[in-house]
């Protein structure tokens, strides 16, 4: 039988093969047609889906050839057909034969489990629902028309989420829960259930504090953005916290929304005597592109023969670390059966997350009881429980050695991911990529699956401007697409000009919160010494020092320091990826970079060009 996806890219499988559908109209119609499985789909509408109610003079002609390549392609499963009927076509297929259709029954299997109080059942179904997805429905189909249809399979898709997280909790799984809730609430910031069970979740591990400040994060946002405030329930919630009240459930007449004694104790998360493996590793990307050699090369470092390493991405602010870790991660998971973790050290933010937290989150999941420790010994038996098991720790935004060396595993066949500014080189044994910003192409067709192919290709010219702009820095080029899709009527061309002016390009280069400019600034905050720091204002108006660089002496003689602390100044700048070292013994520093080094500098009569860490003023999307 053949197999159909529609919850990610689009894909027709025939039992070990894959069968690629490579036009973007034809995939476009089989796309609509098994949308819509076993009804049918009028001609005039698969043409308004197809040419966005612009049918060329020969639609109806053009249609019956996608619709006969596609029989040409089905014509080796007899239990599936593109049936044509009177005034349209119908796919039949099946029961099974569709992920969407795998997905709606085994969420319905799950809630009713749920409601008639097998709440481990429930989870498990939800659980197999949610994972049928392997990204955003249709993820490579570039039919605007089916966004609609996208984003409603997306609210599905978060609902079941929410359900499957409230079953976890009542189960008490709180600790396995609290990282997956923070992701969520990150990705959709403005549900107000995932902030309640996240809080609940907080509360469950002994966090109450962090559940009241997360409530806070949310009221702060919903005010900003929307002028509105929490709802009863969260509002309630809150109180039911801040009284440390246990109420039993509370909200809707389906019964969830609920905090109190069940849902907040903490239970170790054992099922038959055996510790389930924790997946913590957040979403993986669904616009992935390029880096062939770097996939490659960090995978190959965990090879079978080589499944206990540890290894280090290093690179720039904004160049992509984060994104490569976690796409690797998910491509190794299988290589580590006994559970993925993952911890943000927040290197790229004023938050500074401590090793001995990580820890008290890790060991219960690893059956060992989070009992207040010190780092040392915390580390230890974290170190043993690894010991006899296989698990992958991702550590993202590492500062320094000493917050990552606690969270690595010792002796056995578990493996380590390390990304950080800094190059981690201490760490023995260990492997080593710096990443660099991807070439002119790949970061072209970055902006074409961000921002769309045909929004892309219709100003290719100004699309190239933009990337060149942007240095080809995934970071920047993902906050441009973000904000072309908030704004449909801003053309590229009209982005292009805007970052032009360099006056204004890292405002530009903001939305939604996040900005280039803090995401540099926090190297230069946290990990430059005094003299690193002095160095960084002084580039920031060194004529040239983005596109011819700058030499040692040169520095020295107009700063007064000696040449050996310039040299030490200009390799820390070097270390955190400020500057770039040439062959030629000068130093270059990144136009973007120049840009906040500028703003830093001091001007004639003594004071700081200093904007606030977090200005843009495009982060509203503008």
């Amino acid at each position: 039988m053949m197999e159909f996806r529609i919850l990610g890219c689009l894909q027709i499988r025939d039992g070990n093969r894959l069968i690629d559908i490579a036009a973007d109209k034809q995939k476009t119609v089989l796309a609509v047609l098994l949308l819509r499985a076993g009804q049918t789909v009028p001609v005039h509408e698969l043409e308004d889906q197809v040419w966005g109610g612009a049918p060329p003079a020969k639609a109806k002609n053009t249609l019956q050839a996608y619709v006969y390549r596609l029989r040409q392609v089905l014509k080796s499963d007899s239990d599936t057909a593109l049936v044509t009927e009177a005034g349209g076509y119908r796919m039949m297929m099946p029961d099974g034969a569709l992920d969407l259709h795998r997905f709606e029954e085994l969420t319905a299997g799950g809630r009713a489990a749920i409601k008639a109080g097998r709440v481990d059942e429930g989870f498990v179904a939800l659980q197999a629902a949610l994972d049928q997805w392997r990204g955003p429905a249709f993820a490579d189909v570039s039919a605007t028309a089916l966004q609609a249809d996208v984003q409603r399979l997306e609210d599905q898709r978060i609902a079941v989420a929410e359900d499957a997280a409230e079953a976890a909790l009542a189960l008490g799984r709180q600790a396995t829960m609290v990282p997956r809730l923070e992701t969520l609430v990150a990705a959709h910031p403005y549900r107000e259930r995932l902030w309640a069970l996240l809080m609940v979740a907080l509360c469950g591990t002994g966090r109450r504090a962090d559940a009241l400040a997360a409530y806070g994060r949310l009221r702060a946002r919903l005010r900003e953005d929307l002028g509105i405030e929490p709802g009863p329930q969260l509002r309630q919630l809150q109180r039911d916290i801040l009284s440390a009240r246990a109420v039993g459930r509370t909200g809707d007449a389906d019964g969830f929304w609920f905090v109190g004694a069940a849902a907040a104790r903490t239970r170790s998360e054992v099922t038959g005597g055996q510790v389930r493996p924790a997946a913590e590793l957040p979403r993986d990307t669904s616009t992935f592109v390029g880096r062939r050699a770097e996939l490659a090369e960090v995978c190959g470092w965990f090879s079978e023969e080589r499944v206990g390493r540890v290894g280090m991405i290093n690179g720039s602010a904004g160049v992509g670390k984060t994104t490569l870790a976690v796409h690797v991660a998910h491509r190794l998971a299988p290589r580590f059966p006994d559970g993925q973790f993952y911890a943000n050290l927040h290197g790229d933010d004023d938050t500074v997350q401590e090793p001995v937290e990580i820890l008290r989150r890790w060991l219960p999941m690893l059956g060992v009881p989070a009992a207040p420790r010190t780092v040392e010994e915390s580390a230890a038996l974290f170190r043993s429980a690894l010991a006899t098991r296989r698990v992958l720790i991702v550590v993202d935004g590492a500062v320094g050695l000493s917050h990552v060396s606690p969270l690595l595993p010792g002796a056995g066949n578990s493996a380590a991911l390390v990304t950080g500014k800094r190059a981690l080189t201490m760490i023995d044994g260990s492997a080593h990529l710096t990443l660099r910003a991807p070439d002119d192409e790949e970061a072209l067709d970055l902006l074409r699956r961000t921002a769309g192919p045909q929004r892309v290709d219709a100003e290719l010219m100004a699309a190239r401007t933009v990337v060149h702009l942007c240095e080809n820095l995934p970071l920047a080029i993902r906050i441009v697409a973000a904000r072309l899709a908030a704004r449909p009527e801003l053309s590229l061309t009209c982005m292009a000009g805007q970052l032009s002016d360099e006056q204004r390009r890292l405002d530009e280069l903001a939305f939604g919160g996040l900005t280039l400019r803090a995401r540099i600034r926090v190297a230069y905050d946290r990990l430059l010494s005094a003299d690193g720091k002095k160095m960084f204002r002084t580039l920031g108006d060194w004529p040239q020092v983005d596109s011819v660089g700058v030499a040692s002496p040169a520095i020295a003689a107009r700063t007064g320091l000696t040449l050996s602390r310039v040299r030490a100044a200009l390799n820390g700048l070097a270390d955190v990826h400020l500057l770039l070292a040439q062959r030629d013994g000068r130093y270059r520093m990144p136009t973007l970079v120049r840009l906040v080094a500028a703003e830093l500098a001091p001007e004639p009569g003594g004071v700081r060009r200093l904007p606030a860490v977090g200005a843009g003023s495009r982060a509203d999307g503008a």
